[in-house]
């Protein structure tokens, strides 16, 4: 039986079905994991007519925007390395659309202010703009509330990534350590506990735990950036030849990616 509930302000208040607001909430996280995501928006917003106070939809309606937005920014950054207007024009649209996740990530904590999901999304977007200090404030309130947040590991490798652009490396690494301990084999955190080593100059303990970059097949594929830093932290230790095959395995998966260029170019260098 599906659960009405009435606003408490008088007459004319809305009822709220949140059984079938859930219903469709459900369909619309199912879809967007297909990528679906005009499908998706379709039934988070039928959510809201069933209950229009709910935090859960206008998360997920935030989700939705960040998909977007990230789906501009890999046409722009590894699909193909664009440049010129074309790019230009993908990334205000893509700046658009996070400003727009974030409007909805508001509303939902504002509607429920122990929602940890929707503390991590904000975070997201504001790591999207480099605003390293709110990306921080709330990473906090999502670590918070735990009861509510569905992967503590990224959100303490989000804390320890702004930690990082803020130039705390005692608390970047202090947090990318308990998001590797949680989960060892969480490609991300390795690469940005990685990165802060190499920071600090522990590239032999930085290479350590760009291992799960490598190997045949690699444990975790495609993170261009980790490939990367791995060629950077072999030439440091003075090991061109392993330097020159981590720049040819970045070439090799993302060939028209911007990093890709970059790799292309480190590696030209080694051999002039």
């Amino acid at each position: 039986m599906a659960i009405l509930i009435f606003g408490a302000t008088g007459c004319g208040a809305a009822a709220r079905d949140v059984d079938r607001a859930q219903n469709r909430l459900d369909l619309a996280a199912e879809l967007l994991s297909q990528e679906q995501d005009a499908a998706a928006e379709t039934e988070a917003r039928r959510a809201l007519d069933y209950d229009n106070a709910s935090e859960k939809a206008r998360d997920i309606l935030g989700l939705i925007s960040i998909f977007r937005a990230q789906r501009n920014i890999r046409l722009i950054e590894f699909e193909d390395c664009l440049e010129g207007s074309v790019a230009g024009e993908l990334r205000h649209e893509a700046d658009e659309l996070m400003r727009q996740a974030e409007r909805e990530f508001a509303k939902a904590v504002e509607l429920a202010p122990d929602q940890g999901n929707a503390w991590q999304n904000r975070a997201v977007v504001a790591m999207y703009f480099h605003d390293w200090d709110r990306a921080v404030e709330y990473e906090e309130k999502a670590l918070a509330h735990l009861q509510s947040l569905d992967s503590e590991v990224l959100a303490r490798a989000n804390l320890g990534w702004a930690y990082l652009q803020r130039g705390e490396l005692p608390k970047a690494q202090t947090a990318l350590l308990q998001s590797t301990q949680r989960d060892p084999n969480f490609c991300l955190g390795s690469y940005r506990l990685a990165k802060v080593q190499f920071q600090r100059g522990e590239y032999t303990d930085a290479l350590g735990r760009l291992r799960l970059f490598f190997g045949d097949p690699p444990k975790c594929p495609g993170l261009l950036q980790a490939v990367y830093l791995a060629g950077q932290a072999h030439l440091r230790l003075r090991d061109p030849d392993s330097a020159a095959k981590a720049f040819e395995s970045c070439v090799a998966w993302a060939p028209k990616s911007c990093l890709a260029r970059q790799c292309a170019k480190a590696r030209l260098e080694l051999v002039n």
